[in-house]
């Protein structure tokens, strides 16, 4: 009989270091959407909270002009974050990533489907009428493994 798999959290408790590294990107995560929240919305597509060390956060931008535009509001910004968080941000430095999507979906599209889900899909899509879901199931049925 087959052992059943260990749910991640389990995992993550038995293990010091791997805690530690949740409860770290939880707290980027909380971070990260507070910051957002606290932006003017024509940053907020151009930057993300990258990591806290102490009392400074660390910023991730796309250019150099929305860099510098935060480094100009840092003082505001440190303020009103450790208004909403409850934690002492004293600075902001700000670093520009350029050619990395912040935002965007990172999911991989490289997943492959076994060939007999491949023909399901296909002729699943071959029986509907032209649209949007036709054309999805199309596209996935592309993904058969090689």
């Amino acid at each position: 009989m087959a052992k059943e798999p260990t749910h991640i959290n389990d995992v993550c408790h038995k293990h010091p270091t791997l805690k530690k590294i949740t409860q770290h990107a939880q707290l980027l995560e909380r971070l990260n959407h507070a910051f957002q929240q606290s932006l003017p919305a024509q940053f907020s597509a151009h930057c993300k909270l990258a990591n806290i060390s102490g009392t400074t956060l660390i910023l991730h931008t796309d250019n150099a002009a929305y860099s510098s535009l935060i480094r100009f509001q840092a003082p505001v910004l440190c303020k009103k974050l450790s208004q909403d968080l409850s934690l002492d941000i004293n600075t902001i430095e700000v670093k520009v990533r350029p050619n990395q999507p912040l935002f965007e979906n990172q999911s991989s599209n490289s997943i492959a489907l076994p060939a007999s889900a491949s023909t399901a899909l296909k002729q699943t899509a071959d029986t509907m009428e032209d649209g949007p879901l036709k054309a999805a199931l199309e596209r996935l049925a592309l993904r058969k493994e090689s």
